[in-house]
């Protein structure tokens, strides 16, 4: 079963790590390097080096376009784009590691002309007569309607795909009304689409089933060193976090994703959902930059990841 990711904002992350970050003040780099990144050619990086198939679509640059193109060459991930005049971002990520927390700074992308948009909505079309699942996740660049994600997967709804939504501000809000299989905003995109703020597992699964009522089967929250949520219709899951060397956060949400994408193609339940999940996740951040889990850490955090009921 084919997984197909769409990326519409691809870049390029700049991982630099300080010792401790000092805010308007000088931070001498100990280490730095550069990644391939956007978080469906994450998605995609994330679910092959977990065993499974996966195949990138969406927008790339003519400039800096090639690295991406080399990139997944280099892991053997197949990939169809529609090529925009214009150069891939740069986001520069900022490790701290007395925080073990990441500051980004990202560019917003170069605008996409209509025309291309419009080879793209056919572009998806195409790919998800093929696909089992389809992940629509990430940022847009200038002049992409905040409505691409509701129109995407409205569109490929009349072929048995399975739609997965991981984005924020208004491209989750508009999304979530077309009604795609699973949704995952990590904590603090929950409270802001839902102008609440939680104190307990409970609250987040009591908000996060208002989705469940828009078509939405599954809801995920991540919640970073918090540990993760996992509901459907019948029960809601919480996973502890699992203590680790934290090296680097960026991309551990898109693992996470590739957890959960694993897990619905081996027929697991939304309890194994949610270990798959968190134990992709947990292998990511034992990564520098944005290098993401492997199959390897995956397996050695499955037995780790410590699971309760909410509901």
């Amino acid at each position: 079963m084919m997984v197909t990711t769409l990326t519409l904002n691809p870049c390029i992350d700049r991982m630099v790590t300080v010792e401790k970050f000092i805010y308007g003040g000088l931070n001498r780099i100990k280490s730095s390097r550069m990644d391939v990144a956007g978080k469906g050619v994450n998605v995609a990086v994330a679910i092959h080096q977990l065993g499974s198939s996966a195949f990138c679509t969406g927008i790339n640059y003519t400039e800096r376009g090639r690295i991406i193109r080399g990139f997944l060459d280099s892991k053997g991930i197949p990939y169809d784009f529609v090529d925009v005049e214009g150069e891939v971002r740069v986001n520069l990520k900022i490790f701290d590691m007395s925080e073990g927390v990441v500051t980004e700074v990202n560019e917003s992308g170069n605008p996409v002309p209509p025309e291309c948009l419009d080879k793209l909505m056919d572009m998806v079309d195409e790919y998800a007569a093929r696909s089992r699942m389809m992940v629509f996740s990430g940022s847009v660049p200038q002049r992409v309607p905040v409505s691409v994600y509701r129109d995407l997967i409205e569109r490929v709804n009349k072929y048995p795909v399975l739609c997965v939504l991981d984005t924020d501000d208004e491209l989750f809000l508009q999304g979530i009304e077309a009604g795609p299989y699973m949704v995952k905003p990590n904590l603090y995109e929950l409270e802001k689409a839902t102008g609440m703020q939680f104190t307990t597992y409970k609250e987040i699964v009591n908000a996060a089933r208002a989705f469940l009522d828009k078509g939405i089967n599954i809801v995920g929250v991540s919640m970073g060193s918090r540990g993760a949520v996992i509901l459907d219709d019948k029960e809601a899951f919480y996973a502890h976090p699992v203590a680790v060397e934290v090296k680097g956060t960026a991309g551990a949400g898109d693992s996470m994703v590739a957890g959960f994408c694993l897990a619905i193609q081996e027929g697991a339940g939304l309890k194994e959902m949610l270990r798959y999940g968190m134990a992709a996740a947990t292998a990511s951040v034992m990564r520098e930059g944005t290098l993401l889990c492997t199959r390897s850490g995956f397996e050695s955090m499955l037995p780790r990841v410590e699971i309760e009921r909410i509901i």
